[in-house]
């Protein structure tokens, strides 16, 4: 038996593995924790919001619209839809399904929308409930909207 190691002298050879990493390993991995968090810092959630509203739509007719100040003061609305019955209920700047009769119930189920993008809907009311931004929020005059040229 030819070339038998031994144990010890395996484990003696073991580097970590930060040793085994080149100087260009080590400049793609900063790389892209720099991306990381560049890409984070300016994430759609953690921008500020602004006005908001919600539109309830019915095969792509709006049959709702909630103002921001609605949303804020609280209330409901009851919809007919399909043959359904449906309790949309709006408060503290956020909106949900809070009862449907319809089979499946997914839509009161996803619970309260509040951010520009969110969308609760129901398949059988053929209803889409989504949260949008209105533009009317504060804005710096400073901002860039267009470069030409």
């Amino acid at each position: 038996m030819a070339d038998q190691v031994s144990l010890g002298s395996i484990k003696q050879n073991r580097q970590p593995w930060y040793r085994l990493l080149k100087w260009g390993d080590w400049l793609a991995y900063g790389l892209i924790g720099c991306l990381a968090i560049v890409l984070l810092a300016f994430a759609p959630g953690r921008q500020d919001r602004g006005a908001v509203q919600a539109v309830l739509t019915r095969e792509g007719e709006t049959i709702l619209t909630v103002t921001a100040e609605q949303m804020k003061a609280g209330g409901s609305a009851e919809i007919e839809a399909e043959g359904y019955h449906y309790l949309v209920e709006y408060a503290d700047n956020r909106i949900r399904f809070a009862e449907a009769d319809c089979p499946d119930r997914i839509c009161v189920r996803s619970g309260w929308i509040s951010r520009p993008g969110q969308i609760a809907a129901c398949v059988p009311g053929q209803l889409i409930l989504r949260v949008e931004a209105t533009g009317a929020g504060p804005t710096d005059p400073d901002d860039v909207d267009v470069i030409i040229g």
